[in-house]
């Protein structure tokens, strides 16, 4: 006997069907509670979604270019700090990253790799922030003549863009795969004299470059 049988009476005469209609939606909720229940601990603990991340805060103190001829003989000097922030948006997994290797380029050019952040655990839901501080006095950049000409043009005004670039490996918690990520961000930098208040820096989201394999 159906559910809503007893709300029927003789030759299926409607008898109560207020009856009917509100079981039929009690039932219904529940399915529908079921499901989300499901699909929630489907999205916990099969799914696996990759961090996001946003470059909160920088700071260009120095940037000096020696143009060489040809301009692949340039060199620059350069003081910069900035803030990462990585988002762990699972529910259920948290993430171990290995060693992050940072590096800095300006106009495809990359000038400095000496930044490094030791590996660490990323719990689920939470935020973890990475800050890199770098500098260098008359290191080689190996840059075309454009890129001379478009950084005489933002010296100009004083603003820089420079790409930040994150290259790592992560592994989701329960999974084997170590999966190679990367994170770039491109930072508009002001350049700031270190002895007045820094200008107010834009939050800026990052692009994640995850590798195409299992388990990742």
């Amino acid at each position: 006997m159906a559910f809503w049988e007893p709300c029927f009476g003789k030759d299926n005469e409607c008898s109560n069907c207020d009856c009917g209609w509100k079981k039929f939606a009690i039932w219904a909720g529940i399915i529908l509670v079921f499901c989300a229940v499901i699909i929630v601990l489907v999205f916990a603990f099969a799914v696996m979604f990759p961090p996001k991340a946003t470059a909160d805060d920088a700071v260009l103190s120095r940037f000096a270019l020696a143009p060489g001829s040809p301009a692949a003989n340039s060199t620059i000097s350069y003081n910069i700090t900035a803030t990462v922030s990585l988002r762990n948006p699972n529910i259920h997994r948290a993430i171990a990253y290995g060693p992050l290797a940072v590096s800095f380029s300006f106009n495809g050019s990359r000038f400095d790799e000496s930044g490094t952040v030791p590996a660490f655990d990323h719990k689920p839901r939470k935020t973890a922030t990475v800050r890199v501080t770098v500098g260098g006095v008359d290191k080689p950049v190996k840059l075309t003549a454009d890129g001379v000409k478009e950084f005489r043009s933002d010296n100009d005004t004083g603003k820089f863009g420079v790409e930040m670039r994150l290259d790592t490996t992560l592994q989701y918690k329960g999974r084997s795969a170590k999966c190679p990520l990367v994170v770039v961000c491109p930072l508009q930098l002001q350049l700031v004299d270190p002895d007045v208040a820094a200008t107010a820096f834009q939050r800026t989201k990052c692009t994640i470059l995850r590798a195409k394999k299992s388990g990742c």
